[in-house]
């Protein structure tokens, strides 16, 4: 389970979040919409650790994750948090294979059965005759292709992505999607994600919306 208590940030002395609580439960598929400034980035990113906020807590299993240290919240980030970023921060000095199991080579979970895993996922989201390539040489949508199934590929028990299917054409919104639900009720895993599409928000359990810093409902 996710808490969110009174989290505020500001940047430049604008406030972004407003005292904004609330609670995911495991197993939740969520989605958090809002027009842009609104706050729904910069939520998530707080929740996945990659964000402190000014002031307020966020608990993972009753465990606020600001309280950890770096190495603890970078073995959450290799064994049980996945994190789709906008931009999606794949390494380009490595190949697409090689960034698809760098979270798992950091947790030393690297195995031939997390290897096929992940081939597998490839497999599904059509970028396996990109996995030799360089992130450099891939398309905006095969670099967010790639980025779900490196967040994938430790079987996370909470998933979260911003905007994930903002490169894609239909038919791969769809697949995309379509392996979300799948990772999320076959294999529990609780998903939070943000979009501005109705169509991709429908398939969450519960839509969260937020405006000027503050959940509206």
């Amino acid at each position: 389970m996710i808490n969110c208590e009174n989290l505020k940030k500001s940047y430049n002395g604008e406030e972004v979040l407003r005292k904004v609580s609330l609670e995911i439960r495991d197993g939740e598929f969520v989605s958090v919409m809002g027009k842009s400034g609104s706050g729904k980035s910069t939520l998530i990113s707080i929740m996945g650790a990659h964000l402190a906020p000014d002031s307020g807590r966020v608990l993972h299993d009753g465990v606020d994750i600001f309280s950890l240290g770096e190495r603890e919240i970078a073995k959450m980030r290799c064994t049980s948090l996945g994190f789709v970023f906008q931009n999606f921060r794949l390494i380009p000095t490595l190949n697409v294979k090689d960034n698809l199991l760098l979270p798992s080579v950091l947790a030393k979970s690297a195995d031939k059965a997390r290897e096929e895993y992940i081939e597998m996922l490839a497999e599904r989201l059509e970028i396996s005759a990109m996995l030799g390539k360089l992130p450099t040489e891939l398309s905006g949508g095969q670099c967010q292709r790639a980025a779900i199934v490196r967040a994938l590929s430790i079987k996370p028990k909470t998933l979260i992505l911003d905007e994930p299917t903002g490169a894609l054409d239909t038919a791969m919104e769809r697949r995309v999607m379509e392996l979300l639900t799948e990772i999320n009720r076959e294999c529990g895993a609780t998903v939070i994600q943000v979009t501005h599409s109705e169509a991709v928000a429908a398939y969450g359990s519960r839509i969260i919306r937020i405006r000027d810093g503050e959940i509206v409902e």
